[in-house]
């Protein structure tokens, strides 16, 4: 038993015991974004089961600013509105796939009021048609849609590693945008001659309907618990498993002749062999 309480050994004992600590702590956090994702949907299928409202009555009666997890947030709250599409200044998200055929989708403002916009994602196009606006996908001039209200997705803030070795996904700060990673309605109206909505509408339908084939409308929100389970019970195991092979490692240890182990042979077998030369 002395020989696991030499300096080397406590330091073995110390790293098994922060790994295994470090493998629980990773695996109770898989299960806190799993409590996380679960509060989400029971938030979006709770909006999702509602009829949809006219998006002025929303914007009246919720707000378009507060985070979606507030009581009066209108994000995720099916909406619909009527208008006319602006194609001249809409924009395409960038690295978005329908099938494993990449491609982007379109958001095109809708216009319903005089100076105020509406930004709808309108669907998926190929990667070819990569200048807007694009003429296979032009709308009706003017248009009833319902769709899902969405959060604008906010860019990372940069000063990383990854964000020096230019490895980060960026909009510019400025200029006139033609493709995004980001559907962020206070850049892109930043350019335009009349305001964007806070938020945006994920196009469900459309009256009248699309002309051509594209775009290929937006899926929708899914309602899925996510990996998390299986990512913290996988962490859960190495967990186990550390503990399990470290027990095992000291017992060997123990039925070693005392003068003849030390870690590093215990762990590469040489403890053996020395004890069979000697």
């Amino acid at each position: 038993m002395k020989e696991l309480l030499t300096p080397r050994w406590l330091f073995g004992h110390l790293l098994a015991l922060a790994l295994v600590g470090l493998f629980v702590n990773f695996g109770f956090w898989q299960l806190r974004r799993l409590a996380q994702r679960d509060a989400y949907n029971v938030l979006l299928e709770a909006r999702l089961d509602a009829e949809p409202q006219p998006f002025a009555q929303l914007a009246r009666n919720y707000s378009l600013t507060v985070p979606e997890g507030a009581e009066n947030s209108a994000v995720y709250r099916r909406a619909s509105v009527s208008g006319r599409f602006d194609t001249a200044n809409e924009v395409l998200l960038r690295s978005r796939a329908l099938d494993g055929q990449p491609g982007y989708h379109v958001l095109t403002p809708l216009r319903s009021a005089e100076n105020r916009a509406l930004l709808v994602d309108r669907g998926w196009v190929p990667f070819e048609l990569s200048t807007p606006p694009v003429a296979e996908a032009a709308p009706p001039e003017r248009v009833q849609v319902t769709g899902v209200l969405q959060p604008p997705q906010v860019q990372p803030v940069g000063g990383g590693l990854f964000d020096r070795l230019g490895l980060v996904q960026k909009d510019p700060a400025v200029g006139r945008l033609d493709a995004v990673f980001f559907v962020n309605p206070a850049r892109i109206g930043a350019e335009l001659p009349y305001t964007l909505e806070p938020v945006y509408l994920e196009l469900a339908t459309q009256t009248p309907p699309q002309r051509g084939l594209l775009p290929v409308p937006p899926p929708g929100p899914e309602v899925t618990r996510g990996p998390h389970l299986g990512y913290a019970l996988q962490w859960f195991s190495f967990a186990l498993i550390g503990v399990v092979g470290y027990g095992v490692l000291l017992r060997g240890v123990l039925r070693e002749p005392a003068s003849d182990v030390r870690p590093e042979d215990s762990l590469t077998g040489r403890g053996e062999q020395s004890g069979q030369s000697s």
